[in-house]
């Protein structure tokens, strides 16, 4: 019960890191789209320095003031007396890890975006045996009580951000930190972008703090709070499924957006919104159906496990709502609509869930508080359907019509050419359409032919030469573009690292002939970009149609 009490203070901690979290990458993100490598580690680097300084003084504020902070709680019930005492014990002994804990919740999205996937992977794993291990020890060695439990959570904070650190501050990749003066028009972008989801966390504290209290009236024993708790600890796990998908999703959004790619997006779209669905829907089965066995976990009291079956089966019902509505959201925060991702955060984590907990909790006591988690979820999705109805004066019946992209974002697509790439025959053929899109769309001979050799020299190397992931095949794909007087060209591959870009500036030149599509395209192109995320490698190049 007094853990359950404590989750609004660690929200406070959430609140302010994501705040810089989410500005970083989406701005990060958005400026490896478009090739501006420096940029991107300057944000980086200064969200490093914030939630660094943000930890100190929270630090500082729940060791001195942690009596004036839990008794915002008011009066605790008279039956459990030493609630409040054990909830002082819990937060003495987890504030020596908030630092480390606010600093990983910053690392590690920008570590799998730099493709250290595996190495977030391994430190979650480790921070969950550290804490486990710390636990039973605890319990049956150290008798440290309730801020022993508090104290095993700080060291596994502290273990995963040192594992996560040894890549961010050693590792030569896009992202490293680095101490750089950023201009202030970057500092207030950070903050716009971070200013939604801050907002939703923010909601999230109040929902939490208020609901908790709204329970410790409502609730006959502390088991009813135990209940809660047990609800909170799933909603957590299952709240997975979504956040994974949108913080990936995130990323990826901004990359495509940054680099005005309407096509990409919408496959990105449909790919994500498609699988959070299908993923949601088995996990509610699931978890609905071992209801019972995951309450005797948690205790064989009949009344506890009774409530707690309850709680559980309403967080099953909820997931399917909840992360598609995460997923959605993470992706207008990846196009940058923050007005209606500010909407959804109020709605979603203060409003919907304070009144359906207030109206269902009065009807029906802890039972109607825990059943609001998923009315409110319900309640918000059919407000977003209302809401783009409107905004697109119509009944939305496509993808595109959920996607809210303005007018003018991307290129038509009788100006592009997208294709992907097998084998070497794929390739030559690709090299000869090339050549003829670029006539057809009014670029001169002489360059629609070095942009023809250039993709058949960069998709011959990555054919003949790519290692692919284990158990994967080789696979390039590539997308040419004309807009106005420019030319675009991208190419991705799904291989080992390898950075084209340095490779060729960095090959012997005696033989002028070696490579010569790719020396001439990059020689002459405005911009050339190289950047390596969620295991792939990208380059994009930008040309003016009369330059050779």
């Amino acid at each position: 019960s007094s853990v359950t009490l404590f989750v609004p203070l660690s929200g406070i901690m959430s609140m302010i890191v994501i705040f810089f979290s989410t500005g970083c990458q989406v701005l990060c993100s958005t400026m490896i789209g478009k090739g501006k490598k420096d940029t991107a580690n300057h944000i980086f680097s200064m969200s490093v320095i914030f939630v660094f300084c943000s930890s100190i003084l929270i630090l500082l504020i729940y060791g001195f003031q942690s009596d004036l902070l839990l008794s915002l709680y008011g009066k605790t019930p008279d039956k459990t007396p030493d609630i409040y005492l054990h909830l002082k014990q819990y937060l003495h002994g987890y504030m020596i890890g908030i630092p480390a804990a606010m600093l990983t919740q910053l690392l590690g999205p920008m570590c799998v975006m730099d493709g250290a996937k595996k190495r977030f992977i391994l430190s979650a794993i480790t921070l969950c045996v550290v804490d486990v291990t710390g636990d039973l020890l605890n319990v049956f060695v150290f008798h440290g009580g309730v801020f022993g439990m508090g104290v095993a959570t700080s060291v596994s904070f502290m273990i995963q951000f040192l594992i996560l650190s040894l890549h961010v501050f050693t590792h030569r990749g896009f992202l490293r930190f680095s101490v750089h003066k950023v201009p202030l028009s970057l500092l207030m972008d950070l903050a716009r972008n971070g200013a939604p989801v801050f907002i939703q966390y923010m909601g999230t504290v109040l929902r939490d703090f208020l609901i908790n209290k709204l329970n410790i009236m409502l609730a006959v024993s502390a088991v009813a709070i135990a209940a809660k708790g047990v609800q909170n600890d799933l909603n957590l796990l299952m709240f997975c499924v979504g956040l994974g998908i949108g913080k990936t999703l995130l990323t990826m959004t901004g990359i495509y957006y940054g680099s005005n790619d309407k096509n990409g997006l919408k496959k990105l779209f449909s790919a994500a919104m498609k699988q959070t669905f299908m993923i949601s829907i088995i996990v509610c089965f699931i978890f609905f159906a071992i209801a019972k066995p995951i309450a005797d976990l948690y205790s064989n009291d009949p009344e506890t496990v009774m409530y707690e079956i309850f709680a559980i089966r309403c967080i099953a019902v909820s997931i399917v709502f909840d992360a598609v509505l995460i997923a959605f959201q993470n992706y207008l925060q990846g196009i940058q609509n923050r007005k209606l991702v500010i909407f959804m955060n109020f709605t979603d984590r203060l409003f919907a869930p304070l009144i359906t907990a207030f109206v269902l909790g009065t009807l029906f006591g802890t039972k109607g508080i825990m059943a609001s988690i998923a009315t409110a979820k319900i309640i918000l999705a059919i407000v977003m359907f209302v809401i783009i109805s409107i905004k697109i004066k119509k009944i939305p019946h496509s993808e595109e019509d959920f996607m809210l992209l303005p007018a003018d974002f991307g290129v038509s697509d009788e100006n592009t050419r997208e294709r992907q790439l097998f084998s070497m025959e794929d390739v030559m053929n690709e090299g000869i359409e090339s050549e003829r899109f670029c006539t057809e769309h009014g670029i001169d001979n002489s360059t629609a032919k070095w942009i023809s050799l250039f993709i058949e020299e960069i998709g011959g190397n990555i054919i003949t030469h790519g290692k692919p992931a284990k158990g994967k095949t080789i696979l390039a794909e590539y997308r040419l573009f004309t807009d106005g007087s420019k030319i675009g060209l991208c190419f991705r591959d799904f291989c080992e690292y390898f950075d084209p870009v340095t490779y060729y500036k960095e090959q012997d030149n005696d033989d002028p002939e070696k490579n010569i599509g790719l020396k001439i395209v990059m020689s002459h192109a405005k911009d050339v970009v190289y950047y390596n995320t969620f295991n792939t490698n990208n380059i994009m190049l930008y040309l003016d149609k009369e330059v050779f």
